[in-house]
């Protein structure tokens, strides 16, 4: 029995531990465009932004400070609809990693047409405490 309890009394401990490294998620979309969005280290940074990859365009990070800002991965796609050439959601994730503060730059373009300036853009400074 003394063991048992010594077994539950550290789950326990480790259960507490866990839950207070893990950070908070921030959520952003695109009405929060030209903000100043403030993290703690350890957030995560969630940017849902509009989109349709059936046009050739996609949302892509034009600039960040990956010192600050580390990008958890491709973006997710979700379509919003389950007819042909409907839009969806471009989702980013990002990790504040370190204090600072960056811009968090994304662009929507053709990656397919290299000279022709992307039809959208989206700007947030970032500020990680």
């Amino acid at each position: 029995m003394k063991h048992f309890l010594k077994f539950m009394s550290l789950c326990l401990l480790m259960a507490i531990l866990l839950t207070a490294c893990g950070g908070k998620r921030v959520n952003v979309t695109e009405d929060q465009n030209g903000q100043t969005i403030t993290l703690n280290k350890g957030n995560t940074l969630s940017i849902s932004i509009a989109g349709n990859i059936t046009t050739g365009y996609t949302w892509e990070v034009a600039e960040v400070d990956e010192n600050i800002l580390v990008s958890a991965g491709e973006p997710d796609y979700k379509t919003e609809s389950d007819l042909v050439g409907g839009g969806g959601v471009f989702i980013f994730k990002f990790s504040a990693e370190n204090a600072g503060s960056t811009p968090l730059k994304l662009k929507y373009y053709r990656s397919f047409e290299p000279d022709v300036d992307p039809i959208q853009t989206f700007e947030i400074n970032v500020i990680v405490d």
